[in-house]
């Protein structure tokens, strides 16, 4: 099999959408279509790469000229996900596009709420009002957010479940380190389409004290010097 029979076996047993795929890769969908037929010689190495990272699709299938039918290719798309934690789950991602407003408690301020604006896109991307920029994770039961902060390069993960992302609110649990302390925190908190006066969120929240715990620096010091 030549590289483009590889590809349009590929994109036929993935069920890949032709036009999806051009809009992922910023083509015309006839572009794509050329690129499954050998004579049009339109399929390069950076199209193969851009399918390995958009689609996960390894390189090698391609680069390596021993892998020349298709059972060898299914059996190599199988075990992709054999030991895969997430998932390629569109619909997921679909219930989550849009704008979304991130509600938890300080960790100096007990008695400011913070209301994050949180827009996710079709492609699973996330940005947020402080430039704070990620990705959602898609897994079997739950999903998660991975941003990094925009000043401090740290990372910040949510975690929520997907049973819960078709409601206009949903709770979620934020890890993070604090801006003023770089301390570990877990947050209690949610999101909502509706952005919220203060009072209803914290209505919402209730009690701090149930909705934050930090990790205690005496933790960190028995961990390093106990043997």
């Amino acid at each position: 099999m030549c590289n483009e029979e590889k590809l349009d076996f590929i994109i036929n047993y993935l069920c890949l959408n032709v036009k999806d795929i051009a809009e992922n890769f910023g083509l015309q969908p006839g572009s794509i279509s050329k690129m499954r037929i050998a004579s049009y010689n339109t399929l390069k190495p950076m199209h193969i790469y851009a399918f390995e990272k958009v689609y996960q699709i390894p390189a090698f299938i391609f680069d390596d000229k021993s892998i020349d039918t298709k059972k060898q290719i299914k059996s190599i798309l199988d075990s992709r996900n054999d030991n895969a934690i997430f998932c390629d789950n569109q619909d997921i991602i679909d219930k989550l596009v849009g704008v979304w407003y991130a509600y938890f408690y300080s960790s100096s301020d007990k008695q400011y709420i913070y209301s994050i604006e949180t827009t996710i896109t079709k492609d699973g991307k996330v940005i947020d009002e402080n430039n704070n920029f990620g990705q959602v994770f898609v897994g079997e039961n739950q999903s998660m957010i991975i941003k990094q902060a925009y000043n401090s390069q740290n990372l910040i993960s949510i975690t929520f479940d997907n049973t819960n992302i078709a409601f206009h609110k949903f709770a979620f649990v934020l890890a993070s380190k604090t801006n003023q302390t770089n301390k570990v925190m877990a947050n209690f908190g949610f999101f909502s389409r509706e952005k919220l006066d203060e009072d209803n969120a914290k209505d919402i929240l209730g009690d701090i004290a149930d909705t934050q715990m930090q990790m205690k620096h005496s933790l960190l010091n028995r961990i390093v010097n106990r043997v």
